[in-house]
């Protein structure tokens, strides 16, 4: 059985409490405080809903999925009884004042919610840098970036604050902490979790998923989130793998390129048959997801940038002030271009059971590190990182980084191991299978690593 599920067992038998996991993930918390994970916890109401979860068990009733598990929520999901500050401190005028619904199901399932976690501001960015709540660290180096923009949610599972957290993945931001913090990260099919009392970054990308310690852990959450089934997917044979070879020859970092190919021979040593793709216009999709986003965001801050854009950080105002200034004709084009993308991808992935990559071109970089050096010379933080991840978020396709061990002298002798992920890309609609594939990579090369001291 996985975490959540041992400990869901064990509090239906009586050997485990709700509230002794809600204080363990209390001392956990206040162990990694200087991580800078947490933006709004009341641990005396979690404490009372634990109570009243334990309560529940004895009683001997039904018991949901995840009754007793207490779970973090990224801070732009609205929670019952808690604020939601987005990571900024411009006014959200378009968050709507009710529960998210994705709350709603957890709290039926059982789930303890507790916290609620730092991001990056507005969900705008992939660092977890934040001039106003301040950096979210990595639990294996604090001088590195945790990822973003669910930046305290990885840092949460990583440490076993809580079971699992909850974030949103616009372009990689479930994906790129969980990766950069060494848990695993699921991003479903677009629609699949729905997302009112959320607030918005872009309605056309946006997505919300599990970070957690296993496959299982999040296909539990993904089936109380969007009350759809997945434990039909099978891998019934020896899996096809297609790798966008073209597409990652020169952008990845020397350690991340050696990483990645032992973990497709140890992959084809159990029988996968791994095959190179081409993607022709795989390396257009940051070029057209840039102003869909953009445009988008400017849209739904268009109030808060009408008075002037105050508290907005110099992080965020520019860039949603070239989407308030984009052209019609431009958006358009982009969005017509992410038509060809994902006609590219659909094409693809109905010869394969999925797509195989590195969740990130380059581990954890320095905070405030603006370039990383690749096989192909220098490029951008955002593209290392954003641009593995955002073209299966802007196509709505499922996409799950699995932790995959510890890389050593990344960045020279002496440097902090620092974890790495593998990402697989499914079919649109097919997160059961996606998820099946999943448990079948990580059984080969799967890897969580736990930060040291918890």
């Amino acid at each position: 059985m996985t975490q959540i599920a041992e400990a869901a067992a064990a509090i239906a038998a009586g050997t485990v409490t709700a509230e002794s996991l809600l204080e363990q993930a209390r001392e956990r918390a206040q162990r990694a405080a200087d991580l800078n994970p947490i933006a709004h916890v009341d641990w005396d109401a979690a404490l009372a809903d634990a109570r009243e979860r334990d309560a529940q068990a004895r009683a001997g009733g039904p018991l949901g999925p995840l009754h007793g598990i207490p779970v973090s929520i990224k801070d732009l999901f609205n929670v019952r009884g808690m604020p939601t500050r987005g990571g900024t401190r411009a006014p959200l005028h378009e968050l709507s004042d009710r529960e998210a619904s994705l709350v709603t199901r957890l709290r039926d399932a059982g789930a303890v919610i507790f916290a609620k976690t730092n991001m990056h501001e507005i969900a705008l960015g992939a660092t977890g840098e934040n001039r106003w709540t301040g950096d979210v660290k990595n639990p294996f180096d604090p001088a590195r970036q945790a990822g973003g923009s669910s930046s305290g949610a990885g840092v949460c599972a990583a440490t076993g604050i809580g079971l699992a957290g909850i974030g949103s993945d616009t372009g990689g931001s479930v994906r790129i902490p969980a990766a950069f913090c060494g848990v695993t990260g699921f991003k479903p099919t677009f629609g699949a979790i729905p997302l009112d009392g959320a607030l918005y970054l872009s309605w056309t990308c946006d997505h919300a998923g599990p970070l957690a310690r296993s496959v299982d852990d999040c296909a539990r959450l993904f089936e109380v989130m969007s009350q759809r089934r997945s434990s039909h997917g099978t891998v019934a044979r020896a899996p096809r793998l297609a790798v966008p070879a073209a597409w990652l020859r020169g952008r990845l970092q020397a350690a991340v390129r050696e990483h990645f190919e032992r973990a497709c021979a140890t992959l084809r040593g159990a029988g996968a048959e791994i095959v190179e793709v081409a993607t022709p216009l795989l390396p257009t999709a940051t070029d057209c997801y840039t102003p869909i986003v953009r445009a988008e965001a400017a849209w739904v801050h268009r109030r808060a940038l009408e008075a002037g854009g105050e508290g907005f950080s110099d992080l965020v105002l520019p860039p949603l002030e070239a989407g308030r200034k984009l052209a019609a004709l431009d958006y358009i084009d982009s969005m017509k271009q992410r038509d060809r993308i994902r006609a590219e991808l659909d094409a693809i992935l109905a010869g394969f059971d999925a797509m195989l990559l590195p969740s990130s071109a380059a581990l954890p970089p320095l905070r405030g590190q603006a370039e990383v050096d690749v096989e192909g010379g220098r490029i951008t933080v955002r593209e290392a990182v954003l641009g593995q991840t955002l073209p299966f978020s802007m196509c709505g396709l499922p996409a799950l980084t699995l932790p995959a061990g510890l890389v050593a002298d990344a960045y020279g002798a002496g440097t902090p191991a620092l974890p790495a992920g593998l990402q697989l890309v499914g079919r649109f609609d097919g997160d059961a299978s996606l998820l099946a594939l999943g448990r079948w990579v990580e059984g080969l090369v799967g890897d969580a690593p736990a930060p040291a001291g918890f």
